[in-house]
């Protein structure tokens, strides 16, 4: 599959010069208002995942094992145990996710934020433990896992029998492990060297599995008035070996910051990358994360998979996308093999070839040509597609329709690249680049082949 070029600019960084002396980490949380967002309602359709693992629930699993089936935090303030389960926001972005607590009769905010690094079999989740009064606290946080060390069935080859889960805790390195009792499957936990942890249970602990385990760590706090502590909890785990989960836990602890920084960039260049201005809120949405967890597609990917619906049918076909699709692609996309003969082409890898189809766009490569069918569906009157890569081209298509007139303006940075455009032959007066120009029919449609770094088409009905 090709793929447009994407300049990746270097954000991060820039962001920590309009802040004053905090945490470095806190200048993670703040970049969240760089970017784009999804409110979630119900924790049971969410999911995020990169390369290596998905959190799907509170359910943690690899490709081929599941390593947690549930995890849980809590505060324990003056005897009285909260259970962090129901926040009062919960938002997810394409790389991370946030969740808000309040305990308004603790005095107490927590922002809970859950990151993936770009390609690491490995979660990391910051704790923002704030003091929002003029009192001193003194608390505990505790963290507890669920393991359920087993085959999730979604790859060939991986179907053994499992045994049960067996947890040992390290109080050198600070790292509880478990592993499978009958297969070499490891998840391992565990904080930031700036903190002791002390093995301890949870109160807000769930039924376990079959052959699952639990264990779990509390942290001693003492807040100041207004102060504010990070407790970041690092997850990790491998098919393979122990020695493989521990190096992921210590890169997840040394990188986050430039993986972050990585995986920051890249989204803020997609979020300018085919930035598409059409009149559905609930497609462009379903456009920019199909955007942010799979790339750019090429023009020309999967056409020979697009059936030849007319305008109105294709709109009608996006439209029965699921409106929850932000929260649901992580999963969709990480059990995929798209090696295995009994997958098919999944239906969000559709989804930008069937919107350049319902626009009306489609490019050679080779030849280096961009062709233009305008398709749009009778409701819509217009649409812009800015930021459009096709190689080293980058080009602005902007379609304007009604019941009798048609303006097709395009620009681009490569002057010698072709634009073939394609009018139904009922519109036949027509001006290019504001002069009046007479074309033949072929096919039933007025072609007009050009090149330069602008095209504007002007037709008109009889």
């Amino acid at each position: 599959m090709k793929y447009f070029c994407i300049a990746i600019p270097c954000i991060f960084f820039i962001i920590t010069s309009c802040h004053g002396p905090q945490p470095k980490e806190h200048l993670l949380f703040d970049s969240l208002d760089r970017l784009p967002h999804y409110s979630v309602d119900n924790y049971e359709h969410f999911s995020l995942a990169n390369e290596e693992m998905l959190v799907s629930e509170k359910e943690i699993s690899l490709k081929g094992i599941h390593l947690l089936s549930t995890y849980s935090f809590s505060i324990l303030s003056e005897d009285e145990t909260i259970c962090l389960d129901q926040p009062e926001s919960f938002k997810k972005y394409p790389i991370a996710a946030n969740l808000n607590y309040k305990l308004k009769s603790q005095g107490l905010e927590i922002n809970q934020m859950l990151i993936f690094s770009k390609d690491k079999p490995g979660i990391t989740i910051l704790n923002f433990v704030k003091n929002v009064d003029e009192s001193e606290k003194t608390l505990k946080l505790k963290f507890e896992a669920n393991t359920n060390l087993s085959s999730t069935g979604w790859m060939d080859g991986i179907n053994e029998q499992d045994g049960p889960d067996q947890i040992n805790f390290d109080q050198v390195t600070g790292i509880f492990t478990a592993k499978d009792g009958a297969i070499d499957w490891y998840a391992v936990w565990g904080s930031s060297s700036d903190f002791t942890l002390n093995p301890a249970s949870s109160n807000c602990r769930k039924e376990l599995p079959g052959f699952g385990a639990s264990a779990g760590f509390e942290i001693n706090l003492e807040l100041g008035p207004l102060e504010e502590r990070i407790i970041p909890v690092f997850i990790a785990g491998s098919d393979q070996s122990e020695y493989s989960a521990i190096e992921t836990l210590a890169d997840l602890r040394t990188d986050l910051f430039s993986d972050w920084e990585e995986n920051f960039s890249l989204l803020d260049s997609l979020q300018n990358t085919s930035k598409l201005i059409i009149p559905s809120d609930n497609i462009k949405q379903i456009w920019d994360w199909s955007k942010y967890k799979g790339g750019i597609s090429a023009l020309n990917s999967y056409d020979q998979d697009i059936p030849q619906h007319n305008s109105d049918e294709l709109l009608k076909l996006l439209a029965q996308f699921d409106p929850e699709y932000p929260l649901k692609i992580d999963q969709t996309a990480f059990i995929e093999n798209l090696n295995s003969s009994r997958h098919i082409a999944p239906s969000h890898r559709l989804i930008q070839p069937l919107i350049f189809k319902l626009l009306g766009i489609k490019a050679d490569f080779e030849n280096r040509v961009v062709f233009i069918k305008p398709n749009l569906p009778t409701e819509w009157n217009e649409v812009i597609i800015e930021n459009l890569w096709m190689d080293d081209n980058k080009l602005k298509i902007a379609i304007s329709i009604d019941e009798n007139s048609m303006i097709v303006e395009v620009t681009q940075t490569q002057k010698s690249a072709g634009i073939s455009i394609h009018l139904p032959e009922d519109f036949s007066k027509v001006k290019v680049l504001g002069k009046q120009v007479s074309i033949d029919t072929k096919d039933n449609f007025r072609r007009i082949l050009m090149t330069g770094d602008h095209v504007k088409i002007e037709a008109q009905k009889n």
